[in-house]
């Protein structure tokens, strides 16, 4: 099932945080996981394609660019992994332990208890997310994602900041049909061209990821359904639901594409949820 785990971990000294923090977070997963699974971890570094995971540190302070933001001791900083295999959660269980240590970079952490009421974890069951894909269920007229961390997608030898309805989409319908049991047809990920950028609230972010620098976007964009076939404005719904488990777009395993359903209007009312 796909799951969004949260982790308190707390500073041991004062550190500047680099402005990314990414690969990071992302080698410091890796790392715990070898102390459980060596074999498992090696697999998840080498797998080419989809990877069944995301990882990123998220904080209000943290800012994306080219400034290094504070990390003081006493201040817990929260570790966010999500996870779309089921086999996967109690190897990180075991691995990601309150009083375990922890790297980011040069600064060394503790790992506190799971925060689960944090408003960034969560969980879902793939079974519910496809009866969403059934015919005759109702589905919005908008949908709005959040995007809460930069977002990117790889177009050849270049990157393209925009969320376009065919790129979100199709980022996630890629994920979706990578690790859950009922995949979307390719006639109806074609389908999201017909969908499109009804509003959005968006600002550019230069991240510099270590091996080169990329722009992404962060913010929000509502698209819109209205005159779109049943089966692609279903799959567009339980691909937005299913977004703040997946990520969207490129380098989401260290943290890019961060995102989440924000808001989502059916024809006769309006429903409102936080990603």
């Amino acid at each position: 099932m796909p799951v969004a785990l949260v982790f308190q971990l707390h500073p041991l000294r004062d550190a500047l945080l680099p402005p990314f923090l990414g690969r990071a977070a992302h080698a410091a997963l890796l790392r715990a996981l070898a102390t459980v699974d060596a074999e498992a971890a090696r697999e998840l570094h080498d797998m080419p394609g989809q990877r069944p995971f995301t990882v990123a540190v998220l904080e209000e302070g943290v800012r994306y660019g080219r400034r290094e933001t504070a990390a003081r001791a006493g201040v817990p900083l929260h570790l966010r992994v999500t996870l779309l295999d089921d086999e996967l959660e109690p190897l990180v269980a075991r691995a990601v332990l309150p009083g375990s240590p922890v790297q980011l970079g040069q600064l060394p952490l503790l790992v506190g208890e799971p925060a689960t009421d944090h408003p960034l974890a969560g969980r879902a069951r793939y079974e519910e997310l496809a009866a969403l894909l059934e015919p005759g269920t109702r589905h919005p007229l908008r949908l709005r994602l959040r995007f809460f961390s930069p977002t990117t997608f790889h177009q050849g030898t270049h990157h393209l900041p925009l969320p376009l309805p065919k790129l979100v989409f199709g980022s996630l319908a890629e994920r979706w049909n990578a690790f859950a049991p009922v995949h979307i047809a390719p006639e109806v990920v074609r389908g999201f061209e017909q969908l499109w950028v009804a509003a959005y609230h968006l600002e550019t972010r230069l991240v510099d990821t270590g091996q080169g620098k990329l722009v992404g976007f962060q913010g929000w964009c509502e698209y819109r359904s209205d005159a779109v076939e049943p089966p692609v404005r279903a799959a567009a719904r339980t691909l937005a639901e299913f977004a703040t488990y997946a990520g969207v777009g490129h380098k989401v395993a260290m943290g890019l594409g961060q995102a989440g359903l924000a808001l989502s209007c059916s024809p006769g009312r309006a429903d409102r949820t936080t990603a």
